[in-house]
């Protein structure tokens, strides 16, 4: 993890906050072997400050973590040609986008930016409009931390689809469609939350995937103002999730279960979840169709079970196992579907196990659930196989109102393992 007094920033960086001495607005950019995106990236975020807000002062600021590919010389040649400050350099620290994060937040506190948005590499549908999208909420409206309102691939973003949305609309009464979705804005009041050094020394995945998470779950408790914003269509390179997606799941599901033994008293309390300010008009369109590997997903369903069933017993309530034996049987006439009524409750059985076991035992709590994310993501794709985006949607939106009316098994699970009452 990083030292207390660990000079986080480059001399070069440095020399650049020396002249500016202060900025309005701070755009930063993780990168890792992003050549084939991040020019575009940069470009577009250059273009709407130039054109949004050409009075103020901005930095644009590539946070890379080491690339081979030529990614910050591209970003070294837009910084000669677009009229705005743009600097890249490589951060220090674990190997990690919650890394290349922080050392934009460090330069972003040193030059009092009023808004940072931080912004994913691999965007290739991106316009000079994101920027006027993400920067006004807080800019003009007082917002402090605003998350992305996007169109997606129905088969796209997958652990936020089946696990993160439901998840923390239901422990925290705001539905937010994309809690980790890559691009977000926040106030400098939030910053000064996100550069708190306790958080960075005590939670081990939020130098990794785990940073978006645990923003999102900060800035909705710590009293902000959050709301979403309308971006249009997001495409970005692909990963399928039956191939790519196992370390992301652990270090995000790792950071949302940590972050609900820290706010168990505000979790404890919500009820119902509300619709918050989504700023901007939203309008479907068709996405880029993502290919899924199905078979690969139920081949690893089917691996996990002989290696896991064992933990799936012991951390399932045995209400919650008794269904999924009954799971089981039956999809050995109809197919592998998990209902999502049986998912939610796995989800909160885990996140149970995980707060309450020792830790040295909680990452292979989390490797142990790998599997059963899988079969659940092959699960949607057979019930939405004949569904458009707009209409996968809306069925996500009622899974997510599944897991609220779930969430008394979660309290009961919860307060089990404390000891309170009898709920096996």
């Amino acid at each position: 993890m990083f030292g207390k007094n660990e000079e986080l920033l480059e001399d070069k960086v440095l020399k650049t906050i020396s002249r500016l001495k202060s900025v309005d607005i701070i755009v930063g950019i993780p990168s890792f072997n992003n050549a084939n995106t991040i020019g575009n990236v940069v470009s577009n975020f250059a273009n709407g400050l130039k054109q949004y807000f050409p009075h103020l002062k901005s930095l644009i600021i590539n946070s890379d973590g080491g690339s081979t590919d030529g990614t910050r010389s591209i970003v070294e040649k837009i910084g000669k040609t677009r009229g705005i400050d743009i600097i890249t350099t490589e951060y220090k620290g674990p190997s990690g986008k919650g890394s290349a994060f922080r050392t934009v937040f460090e330069a972003a506190k040193r030059l009092e930016a009023k808004v940072i948005v931080v912004s994913d590499s691999d965007n290739r549908s991106i316009t000079p409009k994101w920027c006027y999208a993400l920067v006004n909420p807080v800019l003009r409206l007082g917002y402090g931390y605003v998350t992305p309102y996007y169109i997606r691939d129905k088969h796209d973003a997958t652990i936020t689809n089946a696990l993160v949305c439901p998840t923390t609309r239901a422990l925290y009464g705001l539905r937010l469609r994309q809690p980790i979705g890559g691009d977000f804005a926040f106030s400098n009041g939030a910053l000064q939350i996100f550069l708190r050094q306790k958080y960075w020394n005590s939670y081990p995945y939020i130098t990794k995937f785990g940073v978006d998470i645990w923003m999102t779950t900060i800035a909705v408790n710590e009293g902000f103002r959050v709301c979403q914003t309308v971006l249009g269509v997001k495409e970005h390179d692909v990963k399928d999730p039956g191939k790519d997606l196992s370390p992301m799941f652990l270090q995000v599901t790792g950071t949302m279960f940590d972050l609900m033994n820290y706010y168990e008293f505000r979790w404890r309390n919500v009820i119902k979840s509300n619709q918050g300010f989504i700023f901007g008009d939203f309008k479907f369109f068709e996405a880029e169709r993502i290919k899924i590997d199905l078979n690969e997903m139920l081949r690893k369903f089917y691996e996990g079970y002989e290696e896991y069933k064992d933990m799936w017993k012991a951390i399932f309530s045995k209400k919650t196992y008794n269904e999924f034996l009954g799971f089981l049987g039956r999809s050995k006439k109809n197919g592998l579907v998990i209902p999502v009524q049986l998912w939610a409750k796995i989800v909160y059985d885990y996140a149970c196990a995980y707060n309450f076991s020792k830790q040295k035992g909680k990452e292979l709590i989390l490797e142990s659930m790998v599997p059963l994310y899988y079969i659940r993501t092959a699960s949607f794709v057979k019930e939405a196989e004949y569904f458009d985006d707009e209409i996968a949607d809306a069925v996500m939106e009622g899974n997510a109102g599944v897991f609220e009316r779930m969430k008394g098994h979660l309290i009961r699970r919860w307060d089990y393992y404390k000891g309170k009452k009898n709920y096996k």
